[in-house]
């Protein structure tokens, strides 16, 4: 890792960051195993371990094996999980989602209510602060074992900034969502855009664990997508929903005709459905509906889902052709639908993408489900207050 010489500062926050990073994916170790997985010195690991003791974020466990004959006993040392507590906040179209998490992102605490049904600005930060308050209470967790907030936000956020800059969903412009949850809970903040958070749960807990080049699909009220280059997400935007796959004369929001969003979001298949299967007009089919009424065989609902996928599969072939990631993984609340919508993507897919790309490239569904979003929230928060902190600095 380079760093800048002279610079004490930085070079101890790059090897606390590399240390806390090191324990959270191992179950426990010492001192010196430390230093010579991550080339550092005795010394150096030695006075981050005591800090980090202090801090209540490492542990001892006591005395391990020797490490070979007449050999000192290792002092055994671990994340301090329940010392300090993470929360993840993902708001959604339909439902907000609060969890409380450990120092692993291991869930204490998950709560899913609706969002408001006027979601204001004000209206939204009020019921997210109503839902942590009565997790807290419920938990009888200290308030003061909390780092801060990761918060998973629909629409075009700027997380430098922590402003979201245009959420479609809430009709939102320019909002300082990072500050005034600040200050409404009383913890630190970080949030990012809905489906680069998604793409960080599906790193830490999901299908992209392992994996250095992967494309994310989020097929929920809208479609929007993020990408990891080499291990790491790609923070610019990437809006997949609004490539041109159709000549249908359908309008987007963005203004634009022809947009996967308009054909395969969840909100289209749930407008489609409604102008061919609602006679009566009353009511209103969602998507979830659709969903059940194609598995118990009603083959128009079922047409909505292969038409959907035929177009999403169209669309990742064009990206599994530009980019040749080793995954494409589709989440989001529509893919719950399962192989509904898989099949038909999968069949466009192999259809549309070149042999030698198709073969390297797998496509999946998320197995995070309806959660993803949440436990990337979480994921955000320990990366920026805890794990990588160095990275944050102005």
């Amino acid at each position: 890792m380079l760093m800048r010489t002279g610079d004490p500062e930085m070079a101890r926050e790059i090897n606390r960051s590399l240390i806390l990073s090191y324990l959270r994916n191992v179950d426990k170790t010492h001192r010196a195993e430390i230093a010579k997985k991550l080339h550092l010195t005795k010394a150096t690991v030695t006075t981050i371990i005591n800090q980090l003791i202090q801090e209540n974020l490492v542990k001892v466990l006591g005395e391990g094996e020797a490490q070979k004959i007449g050999g000192r006993k290792p002092v055994l040392i671990t994340l301090d999980n329940l010392k300090n507590l993470i929360i993840g906040i993902d708001i959604g179209k339909t439902n907000t989602v609060v969890a409380i998490g450990d120092l692993n992102g291991k869930l204490v605490k998950l709560s899913r209510k609706a969002t408001v049904k006027d979601p204001t600005v004000n209206n939204v930060i009020k019921n997210i602060s109503d839902i942590l308050k009565n997790m807290i209470e419920e938990t009888k967790t200290d308030r003061e074992r909390i780092v801060g907030v990761g918060v998973s936000a629909a629409g075009i956020v700027n997380g430098k900034k922590g402003v979201v800059e245009l959420s479609p969903d809430f009709n939102w412009k320019n909002v300082p969502l990072k500050n005034l949850l600040a200050s409404e809970l009383n913890y630190p903040a970080v949030i990012d855009n809905c489906t680069r958070v998604m793409m960080l749960g599906e790193k830490w807990y999901g299908n992209a664990k392992k994996v250095s080049n992967a494309f994310f699909v989020n097929i929920g009220y809208g479609i929007g997508s993020a990408i990891i280059i080499d291990g790491k997400i790609y923070y610019n935007h990437s809006e997949f929903g609004h490539l041109y796959v159709t000549g249908k004369k359908v309008k987007c929001y963005c203004k634009k005709y022809g947009c996967l969003e308009v054909v395969a979001s969840g909100n289209a298949i749930e407008k489609i459905a409604n102008r061919i299967l609602n006679k009566t007009g009353k009511g209103w089919i969602t998507a979830e509906n659709v969903v059940m009424m194609a598995r118990d065989g009603n083959n128009t609902a079922n047409k909505i889902f292969m038409d959907a996928g035929k177009y999403i599969g169209r669309s990742i072939s064009s990206v599994a052709n530009f980019l040749n990631p080793e995954k494409i993984i589709i989440g989001g609340g529509v893919s719950l639908a399962g192989e509904l919508l898989l099949n038909p993507i999968i069949e466009e897919f192999q259809k549309q993408t070149m042999e030698i790309i198709k073969g390297n490239t797998s496509v999946e569904l998320s197995k995070l489900g309806m959660d993803a979003g949440v436990l990337g929230a979480m994921a955000l928060g320990l990366n920026h207050f805890v794990f990588q902190p160095e990275k944050n600095k102005v």
